[in-house]
């Protein structure tokens, strides 16, 4: 059982709360006009919507006309995404592309929070929800609406969950909210709340696999891709300015449990699947391992890094999540025959050394009994700390 006790290494002061972040999404929208529809890019999914021009009207009906012959799939009013793309996209891109939709069809630029939010800053989440989380225009606002999925569709329509700003928000000093305006299109706008206020309202709520996976990636800088990939381009946060935001929490248990947060991140964690493992060993009480070791040969020379390593019994740990194995091509564009072959022989080389590896997949972090099994017999020692 994870204990969220402890006291942070410095406590959260204000003067540390980071500046405003810029969210990554700006990049991955493109627009553009062609005979009355237009066409816009999110995240590689083509969402198509004729024009307010009187002129597009015909459009609009072909638009419907192709939707209801099962070609393409009407996500919301008046935008369609084709059928083809739709379902072999990945839940990501599906999440942000129909909150842009949602954008494009309201009345008034929709503020996008929580796990909507997390996402359009490219931050991690261990499953990506099947509803997008708005804040709603007041109180009396707040509500849920879901959609029926079309049969063309393999994946049900994205539901919306409006929710009111949390009362009582925190009030800091010099803390001004600057939610973060999108264009979409030229015409159609969003806005994704102001990160420091998402990270304080969002974290604390959710489970610790992905709290730890967001928690890692700010200290890291690392975004996601709409795929899936991952790539740094955010400026990392340091722990007492992540730790600083815990002063944003509207309760001293969701205070309490952003500190731990805070304290137990690690930048040295380069994927979600790192960050899980790191939560697992920590859950399960083994000793904790050092991360991105660089190992040398006899000679000096460097034989690479180490995603986890126990010094004291010279053993490696390594995740492997098979992205970089079984995908066309690896998370570098390198074919992936190669990079099994520059695997293989980088791990033949380390083991020269004297260092003994031991491996897991995403489900041995699904089933943990089955990564103690693993860890317990090459050794790992228990933590002294349970």
């Amino acid at each position: 059982m994870t204990t969220l006790a402890g006291t942070a290494t410095n406590p959260p002061r204000l003067e540390n709360l980071p500046p405003r972040s810029l969210s990554p999404a700006r990049h991955l929208i493109e627009s553009s006009v062609a005979e009355g529809v237009r066409t816009t890019t999110a995240w590689g999914l083509p969402l198509r919507y004729a024009t307010a021009d009187p002129l597009a009207e015909d459009r609009r009906h072909v638009l419907h006309r192709r939707a209801a012959r099962g070609e393409r799939i009407r996500i919301r009013p008046g935008v369609f995404v084709d059928r083809e793309e739709w379902n072999s996209s990945y839940p990501r891109e599906r999440h942000l592309a129909s909150a842009l939709a949602t954008s494009i069809t309201a009345r008034e630029p929709p503020q996008f929070c929580r796990e909507t939010a997390l996402l359009f800053y490219g931050l991690p989440l261990d499953e990506v929800p099947e509803e997008i989380t708005r804040r709603a225009l007041s109180s009396g606002a707040s509500g849920y609406r879901s959609t029926a999925q079309p049969e063309a569709s393999l994946w049900p329509l994205l539901a919306e969950r409006r929710i009111a700003v949390p009362a009582g928000w925190t009030a800091l000093p010099g803390v001004v909210r600057q939610d973060q305006e999108q264009l979409i299109d030229g015409r159609n706008t969003c806005l994704v709340e102001d990160l420091r206020h998402c990270l304080a309202d969002t974290l604390p709520r959710l489970g610790l696999d992905s709290a730890v996976m967001v928690a890692d990636a700010m200290l890291s800088g690392l975004r996601s891709t709409h795929d899936g990939g991952l790539c740094v381009q955010a400026p990392p946060w340091s722990r007492d300015q992540l730790a600083a935001v815990s002063l944003m929490c509207r309760s001293q248990k969701a205070a309490r449990k952003f500190t731990w947060l805070a304290e137990f991140a690690d930048a040295g964690a380069a994927s979600p699947g790192e960050s899980l493992s790191r939560l697992r060993i920590h859950e399960l009480g083994f000793e904790a391992p050092v991360l991105q070791h660089r190992v040398r040969g006899a000679d000096g020379r460097s034989l690479g890094f180490l995603d986890f390593w126990w010094a004291g019994i010279r053993v490696a740990g390594e995740f492997d999540g098979w992205k970089k194995y079984t995908d066309a091509d690896s998370y570098s564009g390198v074919d992936r025959d190669l990079v099994f072959r520059q695997e293989k022989r980088r791990t033949e080389r380390i083991q020269e050394e004297g260092i003994r590896f031991v491996r897991w997949m995403w489900e041995d972090l699904r089933t943990p009994e089955r990564l103690a099994t693993k860890l317990a017999k090459a050794g790992v020692p228990r933590s002294a700390v349970r």
